[in-house]
C-alpha cells in the first residue's frame, strides 16, 4: 500500500485534474443527496466546512442547510492547526479555503453541538478510514464529536476505496456522500 502522503499526491493531481463542469455537476449531486437525507431531517445544527474549488462539497450547499433552518458551523484554522467554529451566515473569508471568520468565534468545542458532521476528505476506506489533507486538523476536531452523530465525508466517485492506511487516532467517519448517492460504512 501507498504512503499516505503518496495518496495525497495522487488523489489532489487527480482532483485537480478535474474540469469546472464535471466539478459544478458533482457538487450538484452532493448537495442534492445531503438535502434529500433522512438524517438531515432529524438535525438542527451541521457542522460542514468551506470547500476548496477542487472539493466535491460546495457554498451553494451551505447556503441550502441554512435555507433549510439549519444552523451551519464552518470551522476556522487555528495557528496551531486546531479548529475553532464560527455560523455560516457570519462567514466573510469567502469560499475560495480563506482561513478567516466573518463573524465571533465559538470555541474548539462547538463542534460538539453538531448533529451532523460533514466533513473533507480526499478518499475514504470501506472501514471509515479517512485520508485528509495531512494537517490533523479534523482528526483533533471529530475527536470532541458525540459517538453516535453521524460523521459523512463527501467525495467524488471512485474515492470510496477498498482500504488505507490508518493511524490510532483516526476517527473513522460513518458515511459518504458521492454524485452517486449515500453508502453507510461499517
Amino acid at each position: 500500500m501507498s504512503t499516505k502522503s503518496e495518496l495525497r499526491g495522487q488523489l489532489i493531481a487527480a482532483r485537480r485534474r478535474r474540469d469546472a463542469l464535471e466539478v459544478g455537476a458533482a457538487r450538484a449531486a452532493v448537495r442534492r443527496v445531503i438535502l434529500a437525507s433522512p438524517l438531515l431531517r432529524q438535525a438542527r445544527c451541521v457542522a460542514a466546512y468551506v470547500p476548496l474549488p477542487s472539493e466535491p462539497g460546495s457554498p451553494e450547499l451551505l447556503d441550502a442547510l441554512v435555507t433549510g433552518g439549519f444552523r451551519v458551523l464552518v470551522p476556522v484554522l487555528l495557528p496551531d492547526n486546531d479548529l475553532d467554529w464560527t455560523d455560516w451566515t457570519d462567514w466573510t473569508g469567502g469560499t475560495s479555503g480563506a482561513n478567516g471568520p466573518g463573524g465571533s468565534p465559538l470555541g474548539a468545542d462547538a463542534i460538539a453541538s453538531a448533529d451532523l458532521v460533514l466533513v473533507p476528505a480526499l478518499a475514504v476506506a470501506r472501514d471509515g478510514t479517512r485520508l485528509g489533507r495531512g494537517g490533523g486538523s479534523y482528526d483533533r476536531a471529530l475527536a470532541r464529536v458525540p459517538d453516535g452523530v453521524p460523521l459523512v465525508a463527501l467525495l467524488f466517485d471512485g474515492e470510496l476505496v477498498a482500504a488505507l492506511p490508518a493511524e490510532p487516532w483516526d476517527r473513522p467517519v460513518t458515511a459518504v456522500v458521492t454524485p452517486s448517492g449515500w453508502t453507510d460504512l461499517a
